[in-house]
């Protein structure tokens, strides 16, 4: 066995080399597999990244869409509050001063009531808008 074949090599030695070439075959199987583990988490990983930005985005759009929509109703409540309060305002004091000359206290009216109610609402309302609008500055929307 320790006799050189023709190739130079005794067979001790190619022995040797085949042990060497299973054992180069094993690490490299093995470094495939590794490789193919992490190919598999990186586009686990991406996929992920890429579906949070896809959402992200949507979430973007939404909130544009709402900050148009608040400005629009800020608009429309700005241009409508003044008139509505004014309108609302007048037809009370009317009431009242109609009330008072035929002796009726206004309190016990329910709709006395709910028109105050309804003008301190438009006021909390053009409050909110304000404040939602100033949020929406605040995260860059504006």
């Amino acid at each position: 066995m320790n006799k050189p074949t023709p190739f130079g090599k005794t067979y001790l030695q190619y022995q040797e080399a085949l042990q060497n070439f299973d054992k180069l075959e094993k690490i490299e199987l093995s470094s495939i597999s590794e490789l193919e583990k992490q190919i598999k988490g990186m586009k686990s990983a991406l996929s992920f990244v890429d579906d949070r930005i896809e959402e992200g985005d949507k979430y973007i759009k939404e909130l544009v869409k709402y900050r148009n929509f608040s400005l629009d109703v800020y608009s429309k409540l700005i241009k409508l509050k003044p008139k509505m309060q004014e309108v609302a305002q007048e037809k009370l004091n009317q009431f009242e001063k109609a009330a008072k000359e035929l002796g009726v206290s206004v309190s016990s009216v329910p709709q006395v009531k709910e028109i105050q109610k309804l003008i301190t609402e438009t006021e909390n309302q053009m409050k909110r808008t304000k404040t939602l609008i100033k949020r929406f500055e605040q995260q860059g929307l504006s």
